[in-house]
This record gives structure tokens, C-alpha cells and sequence, in this order.
């Protein structure tokens, strides 16, 4: 109790007074910002149409604005001429201003004089121009300067309870006559020091994630049968945090100046039962969007001490996820959409990672500097990350991104190492992007070498013209699969930058799969019988040769894919298949010469069947030179991944 003598000393009888001062000035606080709050309602309120109107009711009981004649302020507002509002109860709202701001002053008076002179000097001027609201009438304007928080414009009642609220808080810390744990309390008796404690844990626990930054500085204090808590939130002036608690209930008070911020408080307890209430946002009249500001209340009921105190804990370790919000939003927007940078927020809140890290080692930069270093070769100009990467990619690497700078800097790691994980991260997820179209035309080479065997099949065993259509429609359906993975791989290539082979290869792949699909056609028109037999013997090798090359193909793309794995081994397996597909296609060249040489020495006078002979191997040898220029490019692939 030193402290609390030494305060006595200082500030005579009235010192003694002071935990009870401070915390009537925090309940006085509670008041004028709700009072700001209906008069904002009640103006949004009046200039809709048919919409529900807010009844605060809990919020003003809680408050102690439990007046009857406040129930049908929000409700009973309507518009009048000009900017006039007509709002039933504003008079008597509006006289309890001046005793509620005196509440507040009080302590800071007894404490430092000269900042509560100062205030007190702002409080007489603004009660000059304050609204009278006769015959319960006020205008929009009136409103708008009384709720302002824009600083640099005149002075209003917002900024003064705002300033004098950060006075009271200093004062809160300097007077405390105890300090538990980090919190600076006023006369708390055993009950109220466990609860303290409670909240303290889960605020100490976390508050590490803010790396530095000011703010989560803890005040409490008893007055009556209430435990009041706050915390200051950072050095936001209209973000403030007040707890309540009263036997088995926990009332929290929180403002914000950012809708989106609110919400996302609120979402944070999800899995705890806790009724909110959140008020919608108003821009009636002159209200403007920058002179909104948004008050939340929350009520949480346990019917044990542990289930309070495991609630304040949680509560406590939340608070730091809002220091910076805003800038951590922006800073992941650059990248995703809004409701998605929100969603990488609440995550990193929930899995205690929070997003102070990626500001210190720079927010958006961080991620610009790894796109210079390992991808500015691999986006098209102009093109957004998750453009690229893909939608879950983008998300996945973001939250490895804030993982990283968060565990990095808390386990003491430099910020050039933490740099260099997260580059080399990235360009793992590149690689991966690029293996995704070669993983895709593996795929449709598999669907060719189907068409392929079909077509050896057919040749090597002719059966009937009701067979040869079966056939047919079984082709059709593959190449129809076929031509939904070129789709694909194509967009696939469209997201990266330096992908002319890769497009090569999808093309002639393509092109490949339409040949077999016209030869099998082709097979379909032949005739019964011997001829029929004839002209498959011969054809047979060649359809032979396009089944081991397009085999040949899948093992070279199989190989190529594995090669940002470091494996040389992939490196010459890929090559050599490759050589194997270009070796095929020489091969199946002199078997399409055979073949017509076949033709026109044993079909005879046959006009329709040297000609579908002819068809038949040209179709089925070009599918050969497609797969070989398929290879190729690949082959420059595969040396320009060995050269990088």
C-alpha cells in the first residue's frame, strides 16, 4: 500500500477518493459514447425508410441510461424540414453530457491539474456552441460536430472524450496502488484479483505478437458491485476496450472507427457463447463516413468462477490481434480480395500467429522483394499473385508467409533468413505451377496412348463394321476427355510467364490426339472381308510405333516434371525418352513408305481402298511428328531447367 500513501500525500483527502473517481470516469466514458451513439442512430434511423431501428435497450441498461424515456429515442426519430430531426427524449440525453463529462474530469483535476484545466477550458467552449434541442428538435449538423473525430477541423465532444479518456487511462496506470501481473489496479478485493489475473494470462501469453508496438496496457478498478478492466488497444484514439464484471456476467464495451475491424473482434468467438450487438453503419445527412465511429457490447454468462476466468483469458489473448488491423488488411489485400484478407487475419488469430510480424519485416514488400527474386520471370506483366499461383495456392502461401515471419522473429531469426525461407517457398510454389501443365499433359498422353492401342488393336485384329463402330464412339468419348485437359493445361500456361515450350507442347499434343481420333475414324470405313485384312497387316507397325512413342511421351513429360527436385538421374531419363520419340517417329516414317509401297502393289484396281489405305497412314504417321515436336520443345525445357 505504499503507492496509495504517497498519493495521499500528494493530493491530501481527495486521493483517497480516486479508485472510486476513476472508475465512475470509466462509466461516465461508457455513457457519453453510447449518448453519441443513439443520437447517430436516431439520425440513420429517421432517414430510412420502413427499416428496424436499434434499441440498445441492454447496452443502455448496462450503461445506466435505463430511463424510460430513452426507449423510443432510436425508434421515434423523424425528419422535418431542412436538416431538422424530430427525436423524442434528445433533451434530456443531450443534459446528461455535461455531468458525465464532469464525472470523467474528475480525476484528472485531482491528478494533473493542468491537463484537467485544459480539458475543462474545452468542455466550457464546446457547451457554448452545444445543441439546446428545444421541443426535442436538432439538426443533422448539430449531430455530425458533436460525434466528429476527425482531428484538424474544429473541435468537437468526440475528440474531448477521446482526450480526456487517454488522460484518465494514464492517470489509471500512474495511481494504481497494485499491479497484477502487468495491470495497474485500484482496490480490488480477493475475487477481483483472480479475475484480473485470469485476463492478464491470456493478454501476457500473446501480447509478444505485437513485436514492440505500443499498447494492451492494463487498467482495473471496483466500484460497487462491478469490476471494470481496460485495455488501451494500441494508440488508436477511438479503439478502447472496457470489461465489466458483476457475479456470473461479463459485459464487454468495445469502439472502433472501423466497421470491418468490429466484426472481425466478434468473429473471434465463435465457439464461446457470447451475445453481441453490433451496430449498423450511419451515414444519415451530413453524418459522413469519416465521422463514424462504432460501439459493440457483448455479454458472456457462467455459471462457475472457472468458466469466467477461462473467458477473461481468452478475451485477454485476443487483444493483440487488433493492434495494426487495418494496415495488416491492406497489406494482404494487395494480393487477395478484401473478404479474403480477412479471412488470412483470422486465421493467423486463431492459430496465435497474428500479423505484427509481416508489418515489421515490411507487409506488402516482404512479399514483392520474393516475387522480384524468384518470380519476376515467371508473371505475365500486370497479372495478380493469386492470378497465378491459383486461388488456394495463393491463401496457402500467404499464411505461410505470416507463419514464418511470426515464429522467425520470435525465435530470435534474422530478417534477411526469414527473407530467404520465404523465397525459397515461393519458388517452390512456381515449380509447382509448372509441374501442374506438365501433370496435365501426362494425362492427356495417357488418353492418347489409349487411342493409340485402340488403333493397333483394331488394325491387329480386324473385327466387324458393328465392332469398328464401338470403337468409334469409345474414341470419342477419350478424345472428347482429351480436349478438356488442353483446356485446362492452357489456362494452366496462361498463368505463367515463360511458357512457350510448355504451349508448344500442349499444341502438338493436342494435335496428336485428333490424329489417332480421325485414324480410328478412318478404321470404321473399312471394308469387310479380305481387303479389310490386307490393308490392316500393313498398317499394323505403324500403329505399333505411334503406341511406344506416345509411351515414350509420358515418360519423357513424368521425367521432365520431377527435375526441380535436383535429380540429374530425371534429367538424363527425360532425354533419353525423348531421343526414343524422335528415333520412333524416323522409324515410323519408313513404315508409312512400306506401307504405301503395300498398297499400290497389292490392292489392286481398288480405287476407294488405296485411298483409305493412304489416309489411314498419313494420319497415323503425322501423329508420330506431332509427338516428335512435342518432344523437342521439351527437350529445350528440360536444358534450360538443367542450365538455370
Amino acid at each position: 500500500m505504499t503507492a496509495k500513501v504517497e498519493i495521499v500525500k500528494l493530493l491530501g483527502e481527495q486521493a483517497i477518493l480516486l479508485p472510486s473517481l476513476i472508475a465512475e470516469a470509466l462509466n461516465a466514458n461508457d455513457r457519453i459514447k453510447l449518448r453519441l451513439t443513439m443520437l447517430q442512430e436516431a439520425a440513420a434511423h429517421a432517414s430510412s425508410v420502413g427499416g428496424a431501428a436499434p434499441s440498445l435497450q441492454a447496452e443502455r441498461h448496462a450503461a445506466g441510461l435505463s430511463d424510460p424515456q430513452f426507449d423510443r429515442i432510436i425508434a421515434g426519430a423523424r425528419p422535418l424540414d431542412g436538416d431538422r430531426i424530430a427525436i423524442p427524449g434528445v433533451t434530456a440525453l443531450l443534459a446528461g453530457i455535461p455531468v458525465d463529462m464532469a464525472t470523467m474530469l474528475a480525476p484528472v483535476e485531482a491528478v494533473d491539474p493542468e491537463s484537467g484545466k485544459s480539458l475543462r477550458a474545452r468542455l466550457i467552449d464546446l457547451q457554448k456552441r452545444a445543441p439546446s434541442a428545444p421541443d426535442s428538435v436538432i439538426g443533422r449538423d448539430e449531430i455530425s460536430r458533436m460525434t466528429s473525430v476527425r482531428r484538424g477541423r474544429e473541435d468537437s465532444l468526440h475528440l474531448l472524450v477521446m482526450d480526456a479518456h487517454k488522460a484518465l487511462n494514464r492517470i489509471a496506470a500512474q495511481t494504481a496502488v497494485e499491479v497484477i501481473d502487468g495491470a495497474h489496479v485500484h482496490h480490488l478485493d480477493p475475487d477481483d484479483r483472480d479475475r484480473v489475473a485470469a485476463f492478464m494470462r491470456g493478454l501476457n501469453r500473446t501480447a509478444p505478437l505485437a513485436f514492440g508496438h505500443p499498447g494492451l496496457a492494463t487498467t482495473a478498478a471496483r466500484v460497487g458491485a462491478r469490476l471494470t478492466i481496460q485495455n488501451d488497444i494500441g494508440a488508436t484514439d477511438a479503439h478502447v476496450l472496457v470489461i465489466h464484471v458483476e457475479h456470473g456476467l461479463v459485459s464487454v464495451t468495445y469502439t472502433d472507427i472501423h466497421r470491418v475491424r468490429a466484426k472481425f473482434f466478434s468473429s473471434l468467438f465463435e465457439t464461446w457463447n457470447v451475445e453481441w450487438s453490433v451496430l449498423a453503419e450511419h451515414e444519415a445527412g451530413s453524418i459522413g463516413k469519416e465521422d463514424v465511429f462504432y460501439l459493440m457490447t457483448g455479454r458472456f454468462v457462467a455459471d462457475t468462477r472457472d468458466g469466467i476466468d477461462a473467458f477473461l483469458t481468452f478475451l485477454g489473448s485476443r487483444i493483440v490481434f487488433l493492434i495494426d488491423w487495418n494496415k495488416g488488411r491492406k497489406a494482404l489485400q494487395t494480393f487477395v480480395g478484401k473478404n479474403t484478407s480477412i479471412n488470412l487475419l483470422t486465421w493467423a488469430a486463431n492459430n496465435d500467429v497474428g500479423h505484427r510480424a509481416l508489418l515489421e519485416l515490411g507487409g506488402a514488400d516482404l512479399v514483392f522483394d520474393a516475387i522480384r527474386h524468384v518470380a519476376a520471370d515467371r508473371i505475365p506483366y500486370g497479372a495478380r499473385l493469386d492470378a497465378v499461383l491459383g486461388a488456394e495456392e495463393i491463401i496457402d502461401f500467404l499464411r505461410h508467409v505470416l507463419k514464418e515471419a511470426s515464429v522467425g522473429l520470435r525465435s530470435g531469426r534474422s530478417a534477411r533468413l526469414i527473407r530467404d525461407q520465404i523465397q525459397a517457398d515461393l519458388a517452390q510454389r512456381f515449380e509447382s505451377a509448372e509441374n501442374a501443365v506438365l501433370t496435365i499433359i501426362e494425362r492427356h498422353l495417357g488418353l492418347s496412348h489409349t487411342l493409340a492401342s485402340i488403333i493397333w488393336t483394331a488394325l491387329a485384329h480386324p473385327g466387324n463394321s458393328a465392332e469398328r463402330q464401338s470403337v468409334v464412339r469409345r474414341a470419342m468419348r477419350i478424345e472428347a476427355k482429351a480436349d478438356g485437359l488442353t483446356l485446362a493445361a492452357r489456362a494452366a500456361c496462361a498463368k505463367l510467364h515463360d511458357a512457350r515450350e510448355l504451349r508448344f507442347v500442349i499444341d502438338e499434343v493436342e494435335n496428336a490426339a485428333d490424329a489417332f481420333d480421325e485414324a480410328v475414324f478412318l478404321i470404321s470405313l473399312l471394308p469387310e472381308g479380305e481387303q479389310a485384312r490386307a490393308l490392316c497387316e500393313q498398317l499394323a507397325e505403324l500403329a505399333d510405333l505411334a503406341t511406344r512413342g506416345t509411351s515414350e511421351m509420358v515418360k519423357a513429360v513424368a521425367a521432365t516434371a520431377r527435375l526441380p527436385e535436383g535429380k540429374r538421374i530425371d534429367a538424363a531419363f527425360a532425354l533419353q525418352s525423348i531421343d526414343a520419340v524422335a528415333e520412333l517417329e524416323r522409324n515410323a516414317d519408313l513404315a508409312e513408305r512400306a506401307a504405301l509401297a503395300a498398297f499400290f502393289t497389292n490392292v489392286g484396281g481398288d480405287a476407294k481402298a488405296l485411298m483409305l489405305g493412304i489416309e489411314m497412314a498419313r494420319t497415323i504417321e503425322h501423329a508420330t511428328d506431332c509427338l516428335a515436336h512435342a518432344a523437342h520443345a521439351l527437350r529445350d525445357r528440360v536444358l534450360e531447367e538443367l542450365s538455370a
